[in-house]
């Protein structure tokens, strides 16, 4: 019975969250057999939670809802906020650096614009070298966006203050439809946001100096924009754009 008693013990952590567990269940009869099964799920699990840190929650939330039969290639049109950040002059910088110091300084500065992302409702899509993408969804996506990159620039002067550093980053904001699903091949893809709007995001954080926050008019026609000191900018010619771009800045 106390081998049962221990089984019984480790289902109920696991239930509870707890992934840290094992069956700790000596006997090579069938009880044995039970304990050394819910320990290989129990690694199983762990793997699964480790491997959810690599991909955004909408790829989750994806996953979740598909068949036994997977994800299928394609996507839905969606109307969406997006935000890129980067990180000014961090190539040079990085230069003069061991490549473990960059790593570890791009974890620091990530892990605090994650944790804010998440915190005004956004979803991190990807990391690309120093840049950083979220996207925000709902009625309130622009302010969300808005009131997130505003909370990044203080956090990384924070960041600045007590590490030492000079980090600067330039922040691009651009609302529109676009496409959200599994892109890539059958075998190996990549659950994300395309589309032009999702282009140009990414030209107005090109565009954004060191400390700036740049959005464009569609943002600006969706912001509840009572609470912001912004500034109208002269429209800025974009690579792919016929039309100068008509932009705004957070003061």
């Amino acid at each position: 019975i106390k081998p049962l008693d221990i089984i019984g013990g480790v289902a109920d952590k696991i239930g509870s969250g707890d992934l840290s567990v094992q069956a700790q269940v000596k006997s090579q009869d069938e009880i044995g057999i039970l304990a050394k099964r819910i320990n290989a799920m129990i690694k199983g699990l762990q793997e699964r939670l480790h491997l959810t840190k690599f991909v955004s929650d909408e790829a989750l939330t994806a996953v979740e809802k598909a068949d036994l039969k997977g994800l299928a290639l394609g996507g839905e049109r969606k109307d969406a906020t997006v935000l890129f950040s980067d990180i000014r002059g961090f190539t040079s910088m990085s230069e003069k650096m061991e490549p473990e110091e960059v790593v570890n300084l791009l974890n620091i500065y990530f892990d605090k614009q994650t944790e804010i992302v998440q915190y005004f409702g956004g979803d991190i899509d990807k990391f690309v070298g120093d840049e950083l993408m979220a996207v925000f969804k709902g009625d309130k996506m622009a302010n969300q966006a808005v009131d997130c990159a505003i909370k990044i620039q203080e956090e990384v002067q924070r960041l600045n203050l007590e590490l030492g550093k000079n980090i600067k980053i330039g922040i691009g904001i651009n609302t529109g439809a676009m496409v959200m699903g599994a892109i890539g091949s059958k075998d190996r893809m990549d659950f994300t946001v395309i589309g032009d709007n999702v282009n140009l995001g990414a030209r107005l954080c090109d565009a954004a100096k060191a400390g700036e926050i740049i959005f464009s008019e569609k943002t600006e026609k969706i912001l509840i924009t009572d609470k912001y000191n912004l500034k109208k900018l002269d429209p800025i010619k974009v690579k792919g754009k016929k039309k100068p771009i008509k932009i705004y800045r957070v003061e």
